[in-house]
């Protein structure tokens, strides 16, 4: 169980860094683009891309970029440490959970955004259940020795 969270947190961890460093050289509409532009390609989905973003959206976004990374070197930290850093397990995954409702909330507010979006949704919707799983049997297994 351990062996498998520390995977799980270093892909969340290695991609939220990835993610950020993105949005923080390209901008928040260049990274959306290639990532709307990837899922196109693999799935096959042939609808609009999403329109330009404002200034003010892409300056908000780089703002939260580099929380974004703080984060993914806080989880990198995480997966590096087990078990050590077991309970932080239950942290990371609620807030990556609560990135999901966020998500949520402004599809029932304003409007289903480009399908790569709702992937993103259901990643971090579910994710944080697995991490929450790993993290029982992993403080099952860190108590066994």
């Amino acid at each position: 169980m351990l062996h498998a969270l520390r995977i799980c947190l270093a892909i969340l961890g290695v991609s939220a860094i990835a993610i950020a460093l993105s949005i923080m050289i390209l901008g928040a509409g260049a990274t959306a683009s290639l990532a709307e532009s990837a899922f196109d390609a693999v799935s096959g989905w042939h609808g609009p891309p999403s329109g330009r973003w404002p200034a003010t959206m892409d300056s908000e976004l780089r703002f939260y970029a580099a929380l974004w990374g703080a984060y993914g070197i806080i989880v990198l930290r995480a997966a590096s440490g087990l078990p050590r850093t077991l309970p932080w397990a239950p942290w990371i995954a609620a807030v990556f959970f609560a990135g999901g409702l966020g998500r949520v909330l402004s599809r029932v507010r304003v409007g289903p955004p480009h399908p790569f979006f709702t992937l993103l949704m259901t990643i971090e919707l579910t994710l944080p259940l697995i991490i929450a799983g790993l993290w029982l049997g992993g403080r099952s297994q860190a108590r066994r020795g």
